[in-house]
């Protein structure tokens, strides 16, 4: 039986941090505030400056801070620094889990100091403030919206700072770690990451420890997503050292150990996980941390670590209160893992009615995060940056030849004239050519996917006949055929009870009786088999078992049923069409096997159904079963491709058969729907 791992939990949850690393405010009176003092600009800008360092320890005093900034830049009518108070008002409300009053109060500081000469800088600021707040709403096609305007101005702004490009890339590389499972063979994340290399490297040479701080932030997270933990902890361990020592806000040291005990916790080493844990806890500011978001994820990780400890009544302790938490301040995103964990340890404490409790609030808040939507979300807003990225080279590559021709025109005004009229020539037939190229490959693309999705369809529709002339068939033996028996049946008999009391009844008579009797089960049996009734109303698990249960009865055939992972109803057709697929293998088996034990395995993945049926028969000889039609097989092939899902077949003579098929359900599902 094939397996498959899926990604293991990261912390999406701090990029936010971008937004904090030591970034206090920078003001000056742009155009339009001519009419304020430099005393009154200088009075403001000291105000939002002495915010700053208590956004953390004390946001409500730094709120007040912010508000009386606004009032005095009213008040002065200085355009500047009301968008930075606005754009501080917005980050406070998004640390005190205030995410709509968080984005009006950002929306506000768009409004105010576009003529600074700093507006490019501080709407980079904004965005990323707005796309914190809507993350934490579930909102992430807005969310993904506003950091890629973000990443636009970065890009085409000239000379922007080392540290709003990193705010940047990085912000994007969460947004994919957190949408996308795997994310090491991606090119796009690939990119991203050269770009966050070239900035360490920079950084490094500038001896720039703040800026290196952010890098090692992003690198922890990326190699703890592709599973290269050592990599990981080692730099949480550099962003711990390095914070200290420049003092960076607490969050980014809190992040940093928390990611470290999350990545212990998943090499089940809950005794490294435990110190770590409450030395993030002693680094958190004091003043509201119950409503701090880190507090409440370290509640869940502590749980994790008394949990994998097998003290069930201490997690059990402190999971609860941490939910209760998290509900309060609307940590709606990561409620999953305490409720998984938690179910768990109510599982192992055989506390059956709360494990399932918290296994179905576990399953609720998953599906409502839907990883299809939020899949197709990052393939939609990929495609757009990639359009805006091309443009931009098309942009360089115009400007470079712009500047080549100045040149050459100064030096040799006609060979230089005549040389870039060629080149421009060349440039513009490669383009032309590449792009005609393009448009061949992309319609071949088309071509090949209309006959694919012809052939899907045709299969299907003929799937489709092919049942509803089985479900014919099987009615009208039922109700016709099988009536009509029933009658003669019943008829038969009140004569043979007729003639057995006149002593007139004979033993052939009597056989004929039964025979009767035998015809008439296996009728129903042959109507039951063509359209089984308990696969519409239990479905493909419970029929798939009947089926086998009835094979193993009448014939000389010892049948093991095995259904693993979470059974649940899947799309009509698509049961339907798996019991068909079973129902081919084991007729196969009875037919052409000779064989006395069979295996049937049947294996509910997120995405996959897999259906292993082996046998310990005469085996198929060489690589002949590809000619073997007789066998059904073709058929069981066309059902498997109608459902784009790939089979496997081993065997060889004197050794048994073995029959692997992966059904995608997600496809099958975008198909039926279709």
């Amino acid at each position: 039986m094939k397996k498959r791992v899926c990604g293991l939990l990261w912390l999406p949850l701090f990029y936010c941090l971008l937004m904090c690393l030591h970034a206090p405010a920078q003001h000056n009176a742009g155009a339009g505030n001519s009419i304020t003092s430099t005393a009154d600009t200088a009075a403001i800008n000291k105000l939002l400056e002495s915010a700053f360092p208590f956004r953390e320890a004390a946001p409500d005093s730094a709120l007040q801070m912010y508000t009386q900034a606004l009032t005095l830049s009213r008040q002065a009518a200085y355009g500047t620094g009301i968008s930075e108070a606005y754009l501080g008002q917005s980050r406070i409300l998004s640390i005190l889990n205030k995410y709509e009053a968080s984005i009006a109060a950002a929306h506000s500081a768009l409004l105010y100091g576009r003529d600074d000469k700093k507006w490019r800088e501080r709407e980079v600021n904004i965005y990323h403030a707005m796309a914190q707040s809507f993350y934490y709403l579930g909102k992430y096609d807005s969310c993904a919206w506003y950091r890629y305007k973000a990443l636009n101005i970065v890009e085409s702004t000239p000379n922007i700072s080392l540290q709003l490009q990193m705010r940047a890339y990085g912000s994007i590389l969460q947004f994919w770690m957190n949408a996308h499972e795997d994310i090491q063979n991606d090119r796009f994340i690939q990119q991203l990451m050269q770009h966050i290399n070239t900035i360490e490297q920079k950084a490094l040479v500038a001896k720039d420890s703040v800026m290196l701080v952010s890098v090692y932030f992003q690198k922890e997270a990326y190699y703890e997503n592709i599973q290269k933990r050592d990599s990981s902890r080692y730099y949480c361990r550099r962003v711990v050292e390095l914070g200290k020592r420049v003092k960076v806000t607490p969050s980014y040291i809190v992040a940093s150990l928390l990611n470290m005990s999350i990545s212990y916790l998943q090499e089940n080493n809950p005794r490294a996980a435990l110190p770590i844990i409450e030395q993030a806890v002693k680094e958190m500011p004091e003043p509201n941390k119950a409503s701090n978001r880190y507090f409440v994820f370290s509640r869940f990780a502590l749980g994790e670590v008394w949990y994998q400890l097998k003290d069930y009544d201490q997690a059990i302790r402190i999971l609860e209160p941490a939910l209760k938490m998290a509900d309060e301040i609307h940590m709606f995103a990561y409620s999953d893992y305490a409720h998984k964990i938690l179910a768990k340890t109510f599982d192992a404490a055989h506390k059956t009615d709360k494990a399932a409790l918290h296994w179905r609030l576990y399953s609720d808040i998953r599906d409502s995060l839907n990883k299809d939507k939020k899949m197709e979300l990052v393939y939609n807003v990929e495609m757009r940056y990639r359009i805006a990225d091309k443009e931009r080279e098309l942009a360089q590559k115009e400007l470079w030849i712009a500047r080549n021709e100045s040149r050459l025109k100064a030096q040799r005004y006609l060979i230089g004239g005549i040389l870039s009229g060629t080149l421009l020539i060349i440039l513009l037939s490669l383009l032309l050519y590449r792009n005609n190229k393009h448009k061949q490959k992309l319609q071949a693309e088309k071509i090949r996917n209309l006959h694919q999705e012809l052939q899907i369809s045709s299969l299907q529709a003929m799937i489709a006949g092919e049942e509803k002339e089985r479900s014919r068939i099987a009615r009208e033996l039922h109700d016709g055929l099988g009536g009509t028996l029933a009658a003669i049946r019943t008829r038969l008999s009140y004569v043979f009870r007729k003639l057995d009391t006149r002593g007139e009844a004979c033993s052939d008579f009597a056989e004929t009786l039964q025979l009767l009797e035998e015809a008439s089960v296996e009728l129903r049996k042959t109507a039951h088999n063509l359209m089984p009734e308990i696969l519409l109303r239990e479905g493909l698990a419970k029929a798939s078992l009947l089926f086998c249960e009835r094979v193993r009865k009448g014939h000389m055939l010892e049948i093991n049923t095995e259904i693993w992972g979470e059974v649940r109803r899947l799309p009509k057709d698509f049961e339907l069409t798996a019991y068909r697929i079973i129902q081919e293998l084991i007729h196969n088996t009875l037919k052409h096997a000779r064989a006395t034990q069979a295996l049937v395995q049947i294996v509910f993945h997120d995405s996959l159904l897999c259906i292993t049926v082996e046998d310990n028969g005469t085996g198929i000889p060489g690589e002949s079963w590809q000619q073997l039609d007789g066998m059904g097989l073709k058929t069981i092939e066309e059902r498997v491709k109608s459902l784009n899902g790939q089979i496997d077949i081993a065997s060889s003579p004197g050794k048994g058969t073995s029959v692997y098929i992966e059904l995608n359900i997600i496809t099958t599902r975008q198909n039926v729907t279709d």
